[in-house]
C-alpha cells in the first residue's frame, strides 16, 4: 500500500488560525482612522499617562475637569494610560491602531485556536468566531478595553482547562487579575466568569448531576477567591467595585449614554448580533446536553449582560463562540463540510510553522510605520476641533470654558494644564456635571445660571448646537468658526 508522505512545502503554510488573524488585523488597519474617532475617551487616556510619567506618580484627584477638580479619582485602567501613551509618544497614533490590531486579532484567534483544537472542528468554529468578531465590531475603538478583550479570551480558555480538571497553574490566574486590574476595569468580566464556573461546578456537586470531582471544585472558588484578592492590588483597591456598582443603577447617566441602552435590534448594526443569539438558540436545541452547568452560566450570565446594555456586547462576542463551539461537536455536518475538515485536518497536521502572526505583525507593522500610510492615522478635524484648538493655541483664551462633552478629551490633552474642561466623556459617575451640561447645552430652564455658577467666560461648541445659537443672539462674540467648532466669548459687561 502506497502511503502518501507528507509534502515539505506544506510545512511552510499558514493555517486557518494564521489566516484568521491576518483577516482581522487588516480589518482594523481599515477601520484605523474610524476608530481613532469615535468618542473622546483615547485623548484623555493619552494626556493621564503623560501626567503619570511626568510626576512620577498616579493621581488620586480629578485633574482636568474643573467642576469636579479636587475630587477623589483614580484611573482604573492607569497602566494602560502609560502604555497607551508610551506608544502614541514613540510611534504616533499609528502605533495605536496596530496595538489594536494585534489584541484583536489575537482574541479571536486564541479563542478559535482553542476550541477548534479542542473539538476538533475547524469550520464550524471559525464561522462561530467570525460571527463574534463581527458582532464586537461594534465596540472597536482605540481605547483600554481591548485589552481586556484580550484577556478576557485567554481567562475563559484557562478556566475551561481547570473546569476539565487539567493542570494549570493557579498562580497564572493572581497575576493575570492582579494586572487586569490595573490595566481596565473590565477585570470584573473575569471574576463573574470565573463566579460562572465555581457556581456551575457547585450545582453538579450537590445535585450530582453528573460525577464531579472535589478538587477541581476546591481550584475554581480558589481561583475566584484568590483572583478577588489580587484584583484588589491597584491604586483605588476595592473602589473599581462600587464605582461600577454606582455606575449601573444611576438611571440618569445610563439613559444619557446610548451604549449603555439595550441593543436596538431594528437597527441594522445589531443584525449580526441577533443573528449570533438566534443561533446560539438553534444549537443549544440541536445539542442541548454538551454544556457543562459552568459553560451555561457563562453564556447564559454573558447573554443577559449584552441584552441589558449594547457597551456589554464585545464581551459576549467572545464568550458566546466560546461556549457555542461545544455545541457543534457531536453533531452530524454535512457531507461536503466533512471533507473539507478531513483535508484541512491533513493539511494543518503536516504544518509546523507557528510564525505567520509574527511575521503579520511585522510586515505590516513596518508598512504602516515606515510610509505615509502612518500618516492616515490621525484625530480627525470632523470629529474633534483640531483647527479650532490650533487657534486657540494661538489666541489663548482667559477664564473657563463650556465645551462640548465629547471633546473635553481632546481639548484636554491639547490645552491641560492652562486650561481644564468643563465636562469629558469619563469624568462624570454620579451625572451631577451632566445634568448641568445637558441643561445648558440644550437651552433648558436654569441654563444661564450654569453659566454664571461656573463663571464660564467663553464656550466652544458646534455651531448649530442651540447654545450657540442662543449665545449669538444674546450678543457673545464668535471669535472663530468652521463647520466643526464655534468659539464664542462673553461680552464685556458695559
Amino acid at each position: 500500500m502506497n502511503i502518501a508522505k507528507p509534502q515539505p512545502i506544506l510545512r511552510f503554510l499558514p493555517q486557518l488560525r494564521d489566516i484568521l488573524f491576518l483577516a482581522i488585523f487588516l480589518v482594523v488597519l481599515a477601520l484605523g482612522l474610524q476608530m481613532l474617532n469615535m468618542d473622546g475617551d483615547l485623548p484623555r487616556h493619552l494626556l493621564t499617562g503623560r501626567v503619570i510619567l511626568e510626576t512620577k506618580s498616579i493621581p488620586d484627584t480629578e485633574l482636568f475637569v474643573y467642576p469636579y477638580e479636587g475630587r477623589a479619582y483614580v484611573s482604573h485602567e492607569w497602566l494602560a494610560d502609560v502604555i497607551f501613551y508610551l506608544i502614541q509618544n514613540t510611534f504616533g497614533l499609528a502605533g495605536l491602531v496596530l496595538l489594536s490590531a494585534f489584541l484583536l486579532a489575537a482574541t479571536f484567534t486564541v479563542i478559535y485556536s482553542y476550541a477548534s483544537t479542542r473539538h476538533d472542528a475547524r469550520l464550524p468554529v471559525l464561522i462561530l468566531v467570525l460571527w463574534g468578531a463581527g458582532a464586537t465590531s461594534l465596540n472597536w475603538v482605540v481605547r483600554p478595553h481591548l485589552i481586556s478583550m484580550c484577556l478576557l479570551a485567554l481567562w475563559i480558555i484557562w478556566l475551561d482547562k481547570t473546569a476539565r480538571g487539567e493542570k494549570f497553574p493557579l498562580w497564572i490566574f493572581f497575576v493575570t487579575m492582579a494586572l487586569w486590574s490595573n490595566l481596565h476595569g473590565e477585570f470584573i468580566a473575569g471574576m463573574l466568569a470565573t463566579l460562572a464556573y465555581a457556581a456551575g461546578w457547585t450545582m453538579e456537586f450537590l445535585f450530582r448531576r453528573i460525577e464531579t470531582d472535589p478538587k477541581t471544585g476546591v481550584r475554581l472558588w480558589t481561583v475566584f477567591l484568590g483572583s478577588g484578592l489580587a484584583s484588589l492590588l491597584n491604586p483605588a483597591t476595592y473602589h473599581p467595585y462600587t464605582t461600577f456598582i454606582g455606575f449601573v443603577n444611576n438611571s440618569y447617566l445610563m439613559s444619557r449614554m446610548s451604549e449603555a441602552n439595550p441593543p436596538d435590534f431594528s437597527r441594522p448594526e445589531f443584525f449580526v448580533l441577533l443573528g449570533l443569539l438566534a443561533v446560539s438558540i438553534l444549537l443549544l436545541a440541536l445539542n442541548p446536553k454538551r454544556l457543562s452547568t459552568g459553560q451555561a452560566f457563562l453564556l447564559t450570565g454573558f447573554t443577559a449582560m449584552s441584552l441589558i446594555a449594547a457597551r456589554n456586547v464585545h464581551l459576549y462576542g467572545i464568550v458566546a463562540p466560546f461556549v457555542l463551539a461545544e455545541t457543534v461537536h457531536g453533531l452530524t455536518h454535512p457531507k461536503g463540510v466533512r471533507r473539507v475538515e478531513s483535508v484541512l485536518k491533513n493539511v494543518e497536521g503536516q504544518v509546523k510553522s507557528a510564525w505567520w502572526p509574527v511575521v503579520t505583525v511585522l510586515v505590516f507593522g513596518a508598512l504602516v510605520l515606515g510610509t505615509k500610510v502612518r500618516n492616515i492615522y490621525s484625530f480627525d478635524p470632523i470629529f474633534f476641533p483640531v483647527k479650532a484648538v490650533a487657534w486657540l493655541e494661538e489666541h489663548p483664551q482667559d477664564g473657563r470654558m463650556f465645551n462640548d462633552l465629547n471633546w473635553g478629551g481632546y481639548l484636554a490633552w491639547r490645552l491641560w494644564p492652562e486650561q481644564k474642561v468643563f465636562a469629558d466623556s469619563m469624568s462624570d459617575v454620579t451625572g451631577e456635571i451632566t445634568l448641568n451640561y445637558e441643561t445648558a447645552l440644550i437651552v433648558a430652564d436654569g441654563w444661564e445660571t450654569v453659566l454664571e455658577n461656573y463663571n464660564v467666560a467663553w464656550t466652544i461648541l458646534p455651531p448649530s448646537a442651540p447654545l450657540t445659537v442662543k449665545l449669538r443672539e444674546t450678543g457673545w462674540t464668535v471669535l472663530y468658526e468652521n463647520t466643526t467648532a464655534a468659539i464664542l466669548r462673553r461680552p464685556l459687561p458695559k
